[in-house]
């Protein structure tokens, strides 16, 4: 009976040792966790830049009623507040304003590669969201690298834009070139009708000049 109480008081020792040893292990891998996260977050503030060029005039023009372009410059522009929470909630900020491009695309950009390009924004603008949300050991390399992507491809959206709206000018350019070549072709084939002056008044009709039949004389 004796050895029955010293094996049970040795048993209930072990385990509130074990329990304690536990906890401190738990505790010291928080803290472990919170330092990693906290040097993390240092690396991500020090490159949070999104620099996201001006439009061109020309793309601007075809731009300027697409709020949904503004408000997605104006959400990367800003920089959140100190603190890991608040990167989080900008990132989910992010990601609603990046999705918000596939709506109300100006008509000449709307076109399956654009569509495409801004897939891949969004796609990148949620990884960081994923990531920066991680409990545990946040990848800053991959949130750094990601938001240099971004910047990439923003510029290279831009430039898409650009070069859509050459070729509409070329475009509207060859349209007026085959007009008048088709005018000079109306000109050459009716040059009498094509001389008259445009003011919509007819050619003034000239009066008809009397004829004179001589009778035959009788003797």
């Amino acid at each position: 009976m004796k050895h029955l109480r010293h094996i049970l008081l040795f048993g209930m020792l072990s385990v509130l040792f074990s329990c304690q040893d536990d906890a401190a292990q738990h505790a010291a891998e928080i803290k472990e966790i919170t330092k990693k996260n906290n040097n993390a977050f240092k690396d991500i503030s020090a490159k949070w830049a999104f620099n996201i060029p001006q439009p061109t005039p020309a793309a601007a023009g075809q731009m300027a009623n697409w709020q949904e372009w503004k408000l997605y410059t104006k959400e990367l522009a800003q920089k959140p507040a100190a603190g890991l929470d608040a990167y989080r909630k900008k990132a989910k900020a992010m990601v609603t304003r990046t999705e918000g491009l596939l709506n109300n695309i100006p008509p000449l950009y709307d076109n399956p590669a654009v569509r495409t390009r801004i897939s891949v924004l969004i796609t990148k603008v949620r990884l960081i969201s994923t990531f920066i949300d991680a409990d545990n050991n946040i990848p800053a390399d991959r949130i750094i690298a990601l938001i240099t992507d971004i910047n990439r491809e923003s510029a290279l959206l831009l430039l898409q834009f650009d070069e859509l709206v050459r070729r509409s000018q070329i475009r509207t350019e060859q349209g007026e070139e085959e007009m008048i070549r088709a005018l000079d072709t109306v000109r050459m084939a009716n040059p009498d009708v094509m001389a008259q002056p445009a003011t919509g008044t007819p050619p003034r009709r000239q009066p008809a000049q009397p004829s004179y039949q001589t009778g035959r004389q009788t003797p």
